[in-house]
C-alpha cells in the first residue's frame, strides 16, 4: 500500500530537485545578424520630395482636412509619413504597392492609415499647448 505512494514521492522529489541549466541569452547567430542589419537603399533622388508635394496636394485640397488643421500641420504630417515610408519600405515596395496604385490591398491601406495616424498623433502632440495656470502668489 505504501510502495506506490513512496515511489510517487521519490519521483516528485527527484523531479523537483533536478538542476536545470541557467537561462543564458543565446548568442546571435549569423542569420539573425543579417536580418537586423538588412536595410534597403534610400529612395531615388527627388522622389521623396515629389511625394511630399503630391501627398500634401491631396491632403490640403480636402475640405475636411482644411477644417481640421492649418496647412503647416498638414505638411508636417505628410513629411513624417513619407519619411516613415522611406525608412520602413524599399522604393521597389513603394512603387509596387503605393506609387500609382488606384486600388490598395487591405494590408497596404492599413499600413498607410497606421503610418499617417502615427504622424498625425505626433503633430497633434506638438500643437497641444499647456494650459496657463495662475499662481496665487503672483497676484499678491
Amino acid at each position: 500500500m505504501f510502495k506506490p505512494i513512496i515511489i510517487i514521492m521519490i519521483i516528485l522529489f527527484t523531479g523537483c530537485t533536478i538542476n536545470l541549466p541557467a537561462n543564458h541569452p543565446q548568442p546571435i547567430t549569423e542569420e539573425k545578424k543579417v536580418v537586423e542589419q538588412k536595410k534597403h537603399e534610400p529612395w531615388p533622388e527627388g522622389e521623396k520630395e515629389y511625394w511630399y508635394a503630391r501627398y500634401f496636394f491631396t491632403m490640403a485640397g480636402n475640405p475636411s482636412v482644411q477644417q481640421l488643421m492649418l496647412p503647416r500641420a498638414a505638411y508636417e504630417i505628410v513629411k513624417c509619413t513619407v519619411d516613415k515610408y522611406e525608412e520602413e519600405r524599399s522604393w521597389k515596395w513603394f512603387v509596387a504597392n503605393l506609387h500609382d496604385q488606384k486600388i490598395l490591398t487591405p494590408e497596404v491601406a492599413k499600413y498607410v492609415y497606421d503610418t499617417t495616424k502615427f504622424c498625425a498623433d505626433i503633430e497633434r502632440a506638438k500643437s497641444v499647448k499647456p494650459i496657463p495656470t495662475m499662481d496665487v502668489r503672483e497676484t499678491i
